[in-house]
């Protein structure tokens, strides 16, 4: 049996061969990354016309087989109101996706949905989108299109399940909406306890850094001063009155209420 020796010089070579095409890889990798986190940077700040014009038609000529360029082209699309277009890259990234569709895919579909006036099949795409990932955009998106169709119970499960998420421990809005949606279903005193909730949480996390508060604080006692009045406790509604003007003072509603409840006291 012969033995083939190999040299000196072809052991080099094929480890210079493996060595380089390493470094391709590597580096088609890192472009790759590079290209998707700067598509992703300008989605984040709101440069939608670029990232759908020129980065998003870049990164699918550049990338054409790859998912997630079709997924930010495609929410470069959604954002500057290109529906049909929006689609169109949505269904190329599922496509191109293997295993189980994606929670951000469910999302975009569920917005997309929304768009198109499917307001049943939006809440469930944008529900399906938080049970695959519970994210907090997700449930607040999920209850925000519930509410603005009219599926109020949905809604509530939306902002709760809002709360339920690391941001939204520390977010009043979700504890807004829901108290906003309870009082308008005559359910008082639970809108009452929401509100308060709303309160709690933006104190317990507030840093002080900002010259005013969250919106979403001042409009939770604004929102209490309501419920309060709704039930004739008006000196308890004009406290929350109050507070919602001292922590904005130029928050219109808040004026108003206090002027008319004057009147109403004198």
């Amino acid at each position: 049996m012969r033995v083939l020796a190999v040299t000196r010089p072809t052991l080099l070579l094929t480890a210079v061969v493996l060595l380089t095409a390493v470094l391709l890889l590597t580096g088609s990798a890192q472009a790759r990354d590079d290209a998707m986190r700067q598509m992703e940077d300008l989605l984040q700040r709101g440069y939608y016309n670029s990232a759908a014009q020129l980065n998003g038609p870049n990164l699918i000529q550049r990338f054409p087989d790859d998912p997630q360029a079709h997924l930010l082209y495609a929410l470069a699309l959604y954002y500057v109101g290109d529906t049909a277009g929006a689609q169109a890259s949505l269904d190329a990234a599922t496509a191109r996706t293997t295993g189980s569709v994606p929670a951000r895919h469910a999302h975009l579909d569920g917005l997309l949905r929304s768009a198109r006036g499917d307001a049943v099949g939006a809440v469930r795409a944008l529900q399906n989108a938080f049970l695959r990932e519970p994210l907090y955009d997700y449930a607040m998106d999920w209850a925000r299109v519930a509410w603005q169709a009219g599926l109020y119970d949905d809604a509530l499960e939306g902002f709760s399940a809002a709360t339920g998420t690391v941001r939204g421990r520390r977010e009043p809005w979700p504890h807004v909406g829901r108290g906003r949606i309870l009082l308008a279903s005559n359910r008082t005193a639970e809108a009452i306890e929401a509100f308060e909730t709303a309160i709690e949480v933006f104190e317990a996390f507030d840093t002080g850094n900002s010259r005013l508060p969250s919106p979403a604080y001042v409009e939770a006692w604004y929102r209490l001063g309501e419920a309060y009045e709704s039930l004739g406790r008006l000196t308890d509604a004009e406290v929350a009155y109050k507070a919602a003007r001292s922590a904005d003072p130029n928050y219109g509603p808040a004026v108003a209420a206090i002027d008319r409840l004057a009147r109403r006291l004198d």
